[in-house]
């Protein structure tokens, strides 16, 4: 599977993101790389020192063309260092100078490895333009499974607790049980919890899934979430890091993790917490993008639901009451209708009747009495 980082330097006729030039000369500000992105970036993640803020500012800068800092230029490597900020430029030009070949060599291994387990990595022409268009975006992506599905939507990010109450996985499962009638695909975390449940109903009801991780893209965790994560791949969904491939999880990560799940969503359902958990931090990225955010009400929930109200663009739901379940459908299918994407409320109904069919040795007494209640179904609509 080819690298999907492009070379075509769509973000400027340099390669190098807005509003940047490096260093005074004309050889700099106009320098192409020969090397691809996705080698590069992989062989200087192991560069010791550069640490992964000095790796993002130096992709924030030189974009695709991140490969300039591995070729035979020492003075030119050292003067984007030195431009980027990046600390101990000296030191690391050196390095660089001496080491290039053998970190080239694996990063391409390394990228072979991953290609070999469908794990692409996007790059920075490639992130998603909805992850894009927020400030404080990634400036790559880890995908395994299909990254095509990271440019579709409608996209509904289900949050919420490691902790979650009976009730509250109830609550995640009538959500995503609504968002199944629709071409809506699911977004959490892949972490216990509320977040493992909402993949795990989407799974059960056909709904593609889509999970960002608090890690590398080669760690498990938490074990319990491994076969999970196998069938979201396997039917057609995505698991995504921004993260070296063996990064270990951190909690600060996590957080940082919250942000991609909000920017996304269209809509942020915020299922089960409280206002001191981690899933707030979901709820506040969710209303520093201008995401409308539904909180769920529901005895025992935690004090998440109030956070989320008083959001600019938050609400509330009952979500065990008939109207709340009416008024979540209602945010789904206009959410659909604004994308011009087909809606069909009983999408899930027609499944449900195709396995049934399958299942079951039906009469034709029994298609008689459905189809007298279809017809009374039809004269009572509005």
């Amino acid at each position: 599977m080819p690298d999907r980082a492009r070379l075509d330097g769509a973000e400027s006729p340099q390669g190098v993101l807005p509003g940047f030039e490096v260093g005074s000369t004309a050889a700099l500000r106009h320098a192409q790389a020969t090397t691809p992105f996705g080698p590069s970036l992989l062989a200087l993640g192991k560069v010791h020192g550069l640490g992964s803020k000095g790796l993002s500012d130096l992709v924030t800068h030189l974009g695709r063309n991140l490969g300039l800092l591995l070729e035979d230029d020492s003075a030119r490597t050292l003067a984007f260092l030195q431009a980027v900020k990046i600390p101990g430029a000296v030191r690391l030009a050196e390095v660089l100078a001496e080491d290039r070949k053998d970190l080239l060599a694996d990063g391409r291994d390394e990228l072979d490895r991953l290609h070999e387990r469908s794990i692409v990595l996007l790059g920075p022409d490639d992130v998603p333009p909805r992850l894009r268009s927020i400030p404080d975006g990634p400036r790559w992506l880890f995908v395994q499974g299909r990254p095509e599905v990271l440019d579709g939507g409608p996209f509904v990010a289900v949050v919420g607790t490691r902790e979650p109450s009976a009730l509250g996985v109830k609550a995640t499962e009538a959500v995503v049980r609504t968002i199944a009638a629709y071409p809506i695909t699911v977004v959490s975390g892949l972490a216990n919890g509320i977040d493992a449940a909402a993949h795990r109903f989407a799974l059960r009801d056909n709904v593609t899934n889509v999970a960002f991780l608090g890690h590398g893209i080669n760690v498990i965790f938490p074990a319990e979430t491994t076969e999970i994560r196998h069938h979201i791949i396997a039917s057609g969904g995505a698991v995504v890091s921004e993260y070296l491939p063996d990064d270990h999880y951190r909690k600060h990560y996590f957080v940082a993790r919250n942000r991609l799940q909000a920017g996304l969503a269209n809509i942020v359902v915020a299922a089960d917490g409280t206002a001191a958990g981690g899933t707030a931090h979901t709820v506040r990225f969710a209303a520093k993008y201008s995401r409308p955010t539904v909180g769920l009400m529901f005895e025992g929930a935690g004090n998440l639901a109030r956070l989320v109200a008083e959001q600019v663009v938050g609400e509330t739901v009952e979500i065990f009451d008939d109207a709340g379940r009416r008024r979540l459908d209602h945010l789904f299918r206009a959410l659909c209708e604004e994308m011009d994407k087909p809606t069909n409320g009983l999408a899930l109904v027609e499944h449900l009747l195709e396995r049934e069919l399958r299942l079951r040795e039906i009469t034709r007494e029994d298609i008689n009495r459905l189809t007298i209640r279809l017809a009374r179904a039809i004269e009572e609509a509005p």
